[in-house]
């Protein structure tokens, strides 16, 4: 009989996924947690095959989430289960060690379909992300698959300013640039960090550690770009 701890905080999504779970193994057993430390206490208790678990989930909210559950349970299967962009989300999941990600609006048949791939011993993400993930390999690139794209100086300013939700008028204020210019500015960044908008942007950089973060990685550092013009 199949054990599952379904991590999250709202009792309708744990519900939810119960009844999708009953529907597949009709006579798992299943716990809920609506904390991350609640959860962690759990798994010290009791083995379970997998764990659904939430990545917005009070005291987590962290990749570290994984390496701390592996810590008490090697084994346990972990289906990230999540409203947060699987395609900004789910490869550093998985990289971390986690067995699969589902986005949280998946109907009712990937659901399923996810568990019972997992329990297959293979690893779930969507078949859109597939798609996306094999494209990039298969993409010509500058830089190597997987290599940190580096960030000029001004691209580096500009990007701070555009997380902090700057306008337009103030990065140009800021700068001394023109409104050219920043989009210009905007467009690589977008490009080189793989984002679609700003909200993605801040997740990324978030995510990143401190390669992006501080501007000061690249005081003197020469980033060949070609130069932008003032308009």
């Amino acid at each position: 009989m199949p054990s599952f701890l379904i991590a999250d905080d709202h009792s309708v999504v744990r519900m939810g996924a119960i009844l999708m779970i009953r529907e597949v193994f009709p006579h798992a057993d299943i716990a809920e947690a609506e904390t991350f430390d609640e959860a962690i206490k759990k798994l010290e208790k009791q083995s379970f095959d997998m764990l659904l678990l939430d990545i917005h989930i009070p005291g987590g909210d962290t990749i570290h989430m994984i390496p701390a559950v592996r810590l008490r349970q090697q084994q346990t299967a972990i289906l990230i289960f999540s409203s947060y962009s699987e395609s900004l989300y789910a490869p550093e999941y998985l990289k971390a060690g986690a067995d699969g990600y589902l986005a949280k609006n998946a109907p009712p048949e990937e659901f399923k379909g996810a568990i019972q791939k997992i329990f297959r011993g293979k690893k779930y993400i969507s078949d859109v992300l597939q798609d996306r993930l094999v494209n990039e390999l298969l993409k010509p690139k500058n830089a190597p698959v997987g290599e940190t794209v580096p960030l000029s100086q001004r691209e580096t300013e500009v990007m701070h300013l555009l997380i902090k939700g700057a306008s337009a008028k103030e990065i140009k204020q800021a700068l001394s640039i023109h409104d050219s210019t920043i989009s210009t500015y905007k467009t690589r960044i977008f490009e080189k960090l793989q984002v679609t908008n700003v909200i993605e942007l801040a997740e990324k950089i978030r995510m990143s550690g401190p390669v992006y973060k501080n501007s000061s990685l690249h005081q003197g550092e020469k980033t060949h770009t070609a130069p932008v013009p003032e308009g």
